[in-house]
Order: structure tokens, then C-alpha cells, then sequence
């Protein structure tokens, strides 16, 4: 299964895989969505939402025997003095290789610019996220 990332302001903390079965955890909760019986040029039409309302699993192709799968990844407001970051979705990747301390989805907005981090950050309502921010000097 090879599967993209897109941000979105809500979405599961984390997957899992298991062969063609994708996983999205919610706090404790756990949905499971089989997608080994998608047929081939199949049209998805949308995922059980879990708890909260979060639609975990955006798109659904099997090309060529292959499943393709978009999932969603969490981000906040950047947090870089003076610039916007906005992002775009991640390229392919297998879904063996997925690790949920990853951030997948690729900052845009920020051209030009060579000391800035992706990392869990936090906004100003308390929601945390992926986000861009200035790095820290080594000095402190």
C-alpha cells in the first residue's frame, strides 16, 4: 500500500498498517478500515468518520493491483516570525515506512528561508500540530 499525507486542522494522532488495512487512533479510540476488497478503477465515497467527526482517510485508488491511499496529518498556524507557512501533501511513500513522529506534509511559504523546524507545536487556542518555527540558537 503506498499512501500521501495532506494537513488538515483535525486528524487522527496516528496509523497503523496491516496489510491493506489502515488504522487511525483517536486518543484511545481506534477505527479500522479494511481496504483489501477495493476494486480496481473503484470510486471511493468517503470513510466512516471516527468520534470526533475527523475523516481520516480522504482518497482511495488501486492502480495496477496497488492501493493507493490519502491520509490527513494535523497542522496549526506557523509560528515563524513574519512569514505564513502553508503546506502542501507528501509525495507517495510505502506505508511500511509511516512513522508517527513524522511530519509529512511539506511547509510552503517559506522560500529563502534556511533556519526554520517542523515540530508538535502548540497555538494560541491550546490545539497542538505540526508547525514551522524559527530554530532555537544553540546558544539558548
Amino acid at each position: 500500500m503506498k499512501i500521501k499525507i495532506r494537513a488538515v486542522g483535525q486528524a487522527p494522532s496516528h496509523y497503523s498498517f496491516s496489510g491493506e488495512k489502515v488504522i487511525a487512533y483517536e486518543d484511545r479510540y481506534e477505527e479500522a478500515y479494511e481496504l483489501s476488497s477495493f476494486p480496481e478503477g473503484g470510486t471511493f465515497e468517503g470513510a466512516d468518520s471516527l468520534p470526533s467527526g475527523i475523516r481520516a482517510i480522504g482518497w482511495v485508488e488501486r492502480t495496477n493491483g496497488e492501493l493507493y491511499v490519502t491520509l490527513v496529518q494535523k497542522v496549526i498556524a506557523g509560528q515563524y516570525p513574519g512569514r505564513k507557512a502553508h503546506w502542501r501533501e507528501s509525495p507517495f511513500i510505502d506505508a511500511a515506512d509511516y512513522d508517527p513522529d513524522t511530519c509529512y506534509v511539506i511547509p510552503t511559504g517559506m522560500a529563502g528561508v534556511d533556519d526554520y523546524e517542523i515540530v508538535q507545536g502548540v497555538d494560541v487556542a491550546g490545539s497542538t500540530g505540526w508547525t514551522v518555527r524559527k530554530k532555537e540558537s544553540a546558544d539558548g
